[in-house]
């Protein structure tokens, strides 16, 4: 199945070099949308660079479940990024750092602050600007993070993208170093499963867009072996560090 559209995902962009080879690597995947986050002291000025290549801007944030910072993240969307152009937000709730700043907080209702945050966002946004909620592969199962407030974020989403990473960077404590391994079954089709299995639990009607990534270090075949088992028609790829392999480009722009 073709995809009809396509979001490249980035971290940061910190200088015009990274900003210009990720615009490089968008146009050749032909993505339709960038995804960069908030944190970025380029996305505001990035928003109307990347219109006039005809990509769609979104912002992505994990912020602060502490009410101040949560509130400030939400009017710097609406007072400054959707006046500028923005095009969407994707609220990632999980925990920047653990503690009070993790939105699966077992002592406290975050429900009421995330309603806030959307509602926010929302009361500024156009009738065309998408919201979208994403998270964990499992972290909807009975087994994942059960106190992040998905219930309100999902309201408030257009659409839903599940993180199906079926390999992943982490850091290894016994051989103190970044290491490359398998999860969440270690192949597409097993990703997929697993995470669209586990957010239908809490869906409703919403769509659910499976994300690849990481797509650094995945291969040609596994990009096509996620189209063939995506159902929809719309990909979301994380993420853009600079280290994508052209065959890898390739093979997104292919799908």
């Amino acid at each position: 199945m073709a995809l009809v559209r396509k979001t490249l995902r980035v971290v940061d962009v910190k200088t015009e070099a990274a900003e210009k080879m990720f615009a490089k690597h968008a146009l050749a995947v032909s993505a339709t949308a960038v995804c960069i986050r908030t944190s970025s002291s380029r996305l505001q000025g990035a928003i109307d660079r990347f219109h006039t290549i005809g990509m769609e801007v979104y912002g992505w944030r994990w912020p602060s479940a502490l009410q101040s910072a949560a509130l400030a993240e939400a009017n710097k969307i609406a007072q400054n990024l959707i006046p500028t152009g923005l095009d969407g937000y994707i609220f990632d709730p999980e925990a920047d750092r653990p503690g009070n700043n993790d939105w699966n907080n077992p002592k406290k209702d975050l429900g009421p602050l995330a309603k806030q945050f959307c509602d926010t966002v929302r009361k500024t946004a156009g009738k065309n600007f998408v919201f979208g909620t994403t998270s964990g592969c499992t972290y909807l199962s009975a087994g994942g993070k059960p106190h992040i407030p998905f219930k309100e974020f999902f309201a408030a989403s257009d659409v839903l993208i599940a993180q199906t990473y079926w390999r992943w960077t982490h850091f290894d404590p016994n051989k103190k170093k970044d290491v490359v391994g398998g999860i969440n079954g270690g192949t597409p089709a097993k990703s997929i499963k697993r995470g669209v299995d586990a957010w239908k639990l809490k869906a409703g009607s919403k769509m659910i867009v499976p994300m690849a990534g990481e797509v650094d270090i995945v291969t040609p075949q596994e990009i096509a072996d996620y189209d063939a088992k995506l159902g929809v028609t719309e990909g979301h790829f994380y993420r853009d560090n600079g280290k994508i392999p052209v065959p890898v480009l390739a093979a997104i722009k292919g799908l």
